[in-house]
């Protein structure tokens, strides 16, 4: 198992038990103490959870994987406005990923009168609702399901994306802030929406405010790799601390 992988399962462990001891990981792992130890400070190091005598604990704002049900109902108003305006960067006769989630859905619904669309996404629920429209041609990514989160990832997603060519994809988020830019809850996620940007001519990141300032397991991109950022403007931090990092590729709707 690679250390990045058993970190995973490590931060995982911890954000659904709380709390843990060296030695409950070192046997569930089968690993070392000393690995243990390691890898518990690489986790502390990103802040992602707070040391104890002998374990440690997760930190309070760290974000898990919410179920597809869980974000349907926060911020559909917001997601709405970000789907809107993310529909005004796509053109006819184009080609498009579209990310997993409940943002990157309102966006579909935005986009499906475009004429001569093909659109390659990872979301079921997407893949199936854009299916519906003639003038737009639909590619399903297979791979591993998460019935949770209704997408696909994995190895095998990965590489099918490599084989394209796109005009933009349209990325979401479990966290972001100015440190770490924006943020994923595992490492399948990551690799997936790095792949989506080498194949792309531009990137866009739809999120909703309320993900701001929160810490998730794995970095994705800094800010500065995408061609834009689209949010809501419903916090006054965000917006000034956008501001005062001098971050120009973001819209605020």
């Amino acid at each position: 198992m690679f250390a990045l992988e058993r970190r995973e399962k490590i931060y995982d462990y911890i954000l659904r038990h709380k709390n843990v001891t060296v030695l409950e990981l070192s046997q569930r792992l089968d690993v070392s103490e000393v690995t243990i130890r390691k890898d518990l400070g690489f986790l502390e190091s990103q802040q992602l959870i707070d040391r104890t005598f002998g374990g440690a604990i997760i930190k309070s704002n760290i974000i898990r994987e919410k179920s597809y049900f869980e974000k349907e109902k926060s911020m559909m108003d917001e997601k709405y406005l970000i789907g809107k305006k993310a529909s005004e960067f796509v053109k006819a006769n184009s080609t498009i990923i579209l990310d997993a989630g409940t943002t990157i859905m309102e966006m579909a619904k935005c986009i499906k009168s475009i004429e001569n669309l093909k659109v390659i996404t990872n979301d079921l629920k997407v893949g199936v609702f854009l299916s519906n429209f003639p003038n737009i041609d639909v590619t399903l990514l297979g791979g591993k399901v998460s019935m949770k989160s209704k997408q696909c990832t994995g190895i095998e997603t990965c590489r099918e994306v490599e084989k394209y060519n796109v005009d933009a994809c349209f990325l979401g988020c479990d966290a972001f802030d100015m440190e770490n830019g924006f943020m994923s809850t595992n490492v399948e996620k990551m690799y997936l929406k790095n792949s989506f940007i080498n194949v792309s001519k531009k990137s866009f990141l739809l999120t909703s405010s309320d993900k701001y300032q929160k810490k998730s397991m794995v970095k994705v991109q800094p800010f500065k790799m995408l061609t834009g950022i689209i949010v809501d403007r419903h916090s006054k931090n965000l917006i000034e601390d956008f501001n005062k990092f001098n971050i120009d590729n973001c819209v605020f709707v």
